[in-house]
């Protein structure tokens, strides 16, 4: 009887199998509202997927890294993670879970899931497992991220793949925990774990009756006369392996594999078909198909009629906007292909009217959907005419014609900051605020000297500003703030576009705590001459498809403290590090930049003692923080400092490590990682390319920047009433003055004058070193130890910080040692 039964559950129901085979389970996490599975599964195998279920968490968009899932803490107010966690929170978690089916024994043994951290650099997050339905007794899966501490990596994801242990019975599940948390003292929000491509795997044994798999059809795109793409979605497999998979169609309703249809593989997930040898002017009816053991299932039918001839695109024209003097912003939107693939879209222009791609134009990318232009080289107070294009093999097909009129060049504009009252404002942030947008003229602010504790932004669409201090040393914008304490700003941000700075300190004196940035930087053709750049972790952040400029310039850090994906040229620049073990880049270069760091004629060097009391003797260029990070060092030198290695691991592998012709103790081109095939020197023909022109022309990105870009230091006159920069003036001998205030608390500074006496033959420097000891001897801070030009100088020894908090009132004693000169003076802290 029981025979009876069992022939009759396969005639009925589907086939039966009895073995020993693999099953696996994957949650994509990928975006619903651009086709992908949302909380959903792919089933290969006799077991079912439950949805992903948040349980003190949310889901927060799906702009993570690779349009991953953002999941955040679900509290109130403002999804704020608490303070002073350090191990997983019981009620935060995002489960997965898998369920055997009837007759069915499954084996898990193996767990892959990738993650990151998203806006902070301290997210955690534990792993565990458990077959139990109240996850008692759950078992630690155990990981090691590519970050010191086990931190996730941050706005990269990184593959964890674990070997786990969990058998589960027949009708029994495994429940899988992903547990995130936020190491702070103060609590963070706007934090998130980013997470992606969530895997169980292993073997099952019993008897298995297989379903027919379980499949949805893929919405009809591109269609032409005789073609059009679908495709599909296998959810479940049914418990039998798919061995033919694809879409079938007919001119009737119901199509099915007796009809035309296209075989895409085998296997569960999604699959992509491209229709073809239809009849023009049809209706047809088309779904996707999946067979397996028990039989072929069908999806959604989705009826569409092909074109009854091929035609040029359909567009429409953008308003123009940002309309300056030379420069204006249009584009379109490419709503209809026509039949064949668009070639070439974008915007075309003249002063005649209906403009066409004979006529001035621009060429931005292929296919459908919404673009924007950027148009160039116009002439002032000129009525144009505009309108977008699109082209295909059918021709080109034009939007609506546009009329603009260019601005007329706005006259020069003087501001003046000063902490006394005697200028326009007394704060950069303040005379940032009342720059106009789009100014078509320059906007000059002079900032006198002075230590100015802010946080400044230059908001986008404030163009043309230049920003210029009295004296580099000694004209100061700087702030304390870093990313765990609660803030994100940086000390100063700049948005806009075609900002220069000059002559200014940008400075971050949190120690070396967490990310704190000095400057960052979101716009296109940014500038900076003879400006100092100092901080610890993340000095400097080029966050924008921007480039960036630094010409004799200085930049200090401890991790990373030159980083992100903008196009960046240092030329004729000093890198100081100033941490034991830390690393010069970071770069997250763009897959669609040719050029990413870039080191021109620059100097590397450090002190021997790190800012913490901890003596330099290892540290190196860079490592890859996400994308495609290219970082090329040309004619530098490297001190003996500088790793052999030169490079190591982070979260992804370098498109371009590189070095050309660099000199120095450290340069050791033979001994550079071998990690990647990446890492390498330039020859002569690649060195060629890495000229300031080239870097930053218009062709180093895909699409192109508007126009190409060759920086010019601008000309501005100081407001009289500025007196000569200090350090300008060359002092006829050695001196050291008496530190002012004294007695201090918490800060005081030092003077010092190097004169052109008794310097080696042929050198233009002097070694200098400034150091603070107690009335014992015993040396407790080192100001300055590096050669210096001659000149007059100033440092400020300052005791609020992490590594100076303790030091008692007192008598101390500084003392400076510039060649065979050297003098000694007291100065008393007073607490």
């Amino acid at each position: 009887m029981r025979r009876i039964l069992l022939i009759l559950i396969f005639l009925t129901h589907g086939s039966l199998l009895f073995c020993q085979n693999t099953f696996s389970v994957k949650w994509p996490l990928t975006n619903p509202a651009t086709g992908g599975t949302g909380f959903t599964a792919n089933v290969a195998g006799p077991v079912e997927a439950l949805d992903e279920k948040f349980v003190g968490t949310e889901i927060n968009q799906y702009t993570g890294p690779s349009n991953s899932q953002r999941v955040r803490m679900k509290t109130t107010p403002s999804n704020t993670w608490p303070a002073n966690i350090k191990d997983k929170i019981d009620t935060v978690f995002v489960e997965f879970v898998v369920a055997s089916k009837i007759g069915v024994q499954l084996n898990a043994t193996k767990l892959s899931v990738s993650l990151a951290a998203t806006a902070i650099n301290t997210m955690k997050a534990a792993i565990y497992y458990s077959t139990d339905a109240a996850f008692k007794n759950p078992i630690n899966v155990p990981f090691t991220t590519n970050v010191s501490g086990n931190y996730l990596v941050r706005d990269a994801l990184q593959n964890i793949v674990a070997d786990i242990n969990a058998s589960v019975p027949e009708g029994g599940k495994l429940y899988v925990r992903i547990y995130p948390w936020v190491e702070t003292s103060t609590g963070a929000s706007g934090k998130y774990m980013a997470i992606q491509n969530v895997g169980i795997s292993g073997t099952y044994t019993g008897n298995v009756i297989a379903s027919m798999p379980t499949i949805t059809t893929t919405p009809i795109t591109k269609i032409s006369t005789t073609s059009a793409i679908s495709g599909g979605n296998i959810t479940s497999d049914g418990g039998a392996e798919v061995t033919e998979r694809g879409v079938c169609w007919n001119t009737s309703e119901n199509p099915t594999i007796a009809n035309s249809r296209t075989k895409e593989g085998t296997g569960v997930g999604t699959f992509i078909s491209t229709v073809s040898s239809l009849t023009n002017s049809t209706k047809y009816f088309l779904r996707a198909y999946a067979t397996n053991s028990a039989g072929t299932s069908y999806g959604e039918e989705i009826p569409f009629t092909t074109m009854s001839a091929l035609t040029v695109p359909v567009v429409t024209t953008t308003d123009v906007s940002s309309i300056l003097v030379t420069t204006a912003v249009s584009g379109g939107n490419v709503t209809e292909w026509g039949g064949t693939e668009v070639t070439e879209r974008g915007v075309c222009w003249n002063t005649t009217g209906t403009p066409t791609t004979n006529d001035k134009k621009t060429s931005d990318g292929t296919g459908t959907g919404t673009f924007a232009s950027a148009l160039t080289e116009l002439t002032k107070s000129t009525k144009y005419y505009i309108r977008a294009y699109a082209t295909n093999n059918s021709g080109t097909g034009y939007g609506t014609i546009k009329e603009f009129n260019t601005q007329e060049p706005a006259p020069d504009v003087l501001k003046i900051v000063a902490q006394n009252g005697t200028g326009d404002y007394k704060t950069v942030q303040a005379a940032f605020r009342d720059v106009p947008i789009n100014y078509t003229g320059r906007w000059i602010i002079y900032v006198k000297k002075g230590t100015y504790y802010e946080l400044d932004t230059l908001a986008v669409n404030k163009v043309n500003v230049i920003l210029v201090g009295e004296d580099r040393d000694n004209t100061i914008l700087v702030n304390d703030k870093y990313a765990t304490s609660g803030f994100t700003n940086p000390s100063t941000r700049i948005s806009a576009n075609d900002f220069t700075a000059m002559n200014l300190t940008f400075q971050n004196t949190s120690h070396d705590i967490a990310q704190a940035l000095a400057i960052e930087t979101n716009g296109d053709r940014i500038a900076f001459y003879n400006c100092s750049i100092k901080g610890y972790q993340d000095t400097f952040y080029g966050n924008g498809i921007g480039r960036i400029y630094f010409k004799d310039s200085f930049v200090e850090g401890t991790v990373d403290f030159i980083y992100g994906k903008s196009i960046m040229v240092f030329d004729n620049c000093t890198i100081k590090e100033i941490r034991e073990g830390g690393y010069i880049t970071a770069a997250s270069t763009d897959a669609a930049m040719k050029f990413g760091i870039n080191f021109l004629d620059c100097t590397i060097t450090n002190d021997p003692v790190g800012y913490n009391g901890t003596p330099i003797t290892s540290f190196y260029l860079g490592r890859p923080w996400q994308a495609q990070p290219r970082v090329a060092w040309i004619r530098c030198y490297e001190p003996a400092t500088v790793n052999p290695l030169g490079w190591t691991t982070m979260a992804v592998a370098p498109a371009l490590y590189a070095e050309y012709k660099c000199t120095g103790p450290g340069f050791k081109p033979s001994e550079r990682t071998k990690l990647w095939s990446t890492v390498r020197q330039l020859t002569d023909i690649e060195a060629a390319d890495y000229t300031v022109q080239n870097i930053f022309s218009k062709n180093s990105k895909s699409p192109a920047f508007a126009t190409d870009w060759i920086p010019i230091k601008p000309s501005v006159t100081p407001p009289t009433g500025i007196e000569k920069e200090e350090s300008k003036i060359i002092p006829d001998e050695y001196e050291l003055m008496q530190n002012y205030p004294n007695p201090f608390n918490p800060e005081t500074t030092i003077s010092y004058k190097i004169a052109p006496l008794n310097l080696p033959k042929g050198e233009t420097s002097v070694h200098v070193a400034l150091k603070v000891y107690d009335v014992l001897g015993n040396e407790v801070a080192t100001l300055v130890n590096e050669y210096k030009q001659p000149g007059n100088y100033k440092v400020i020894f300052n005791v609020k910080t992490p590594y100076m908090a303790s030091l008692p009132s007192g008598v101390f004693f500084y003392r400076l040692q510039c060649g065979n000169y050297s003098d000694t003076k007291k100065l008393i802290l007073l607490k």
